[in-house]
């Protein structure tokens, strides 16, 4: 999962990532390949924000001989139709680089995705 071989033999890594408003002000980030998030004021700040992280994350599993943020589990399915319904953003757009043989790939979700709905009460209590 996630991963594409280049014409040079090279192993290249995808991540998608969904954004969305959560409130006024405040955009989420969440990988779809790998469930890691970040929020900020901008999408542009917030794709920059998981960006810095993944590096990071991606740099310390390396140190430890693991395959590159395999320790982050696949988001629940209604962050990946977010990203299938939303508007694609290039990275170029968010003044944002990829880190080295990663491919990926922004869109904006429409709303806010749900990964779960609090049941609605039968009766309110006075």
């Amino acid at each position: 999962m996630g991963f594409a071989t280049r014409r040079d033999g090279m192993s290249e890594r995808r991540l998608r990532l969904v954004v969305y408003q959560e409130v006024p002000g405040i955009w989420v980030g969440r990988g779809i390949e790998h469930d890691v998030s970040a929020e900020g004021r901008t999408i542009g700040e917030t794709v920059r924000a998981i960006l810095r992280m993944i590096n990071a994350r991606i740099a310390f599993d390396e140190r430890h001989d693991r395959a590159p943020l395999a320790a982050f589990r696949p988001a629940p399915q209604p962050y990946w139709n977010a990203f299938s319904g939303g508007t694609p953003v290039p990275l170029s757009e968010l003044d944002a680089l990829p880190p080295a043989h990663w491919e990926i790939s922004v869109a904006i979700a429409r709303h806010r995705p749900m990964s779960a709905r609090l049941p609605v009460p039968s009766q309110l209590h006075a």
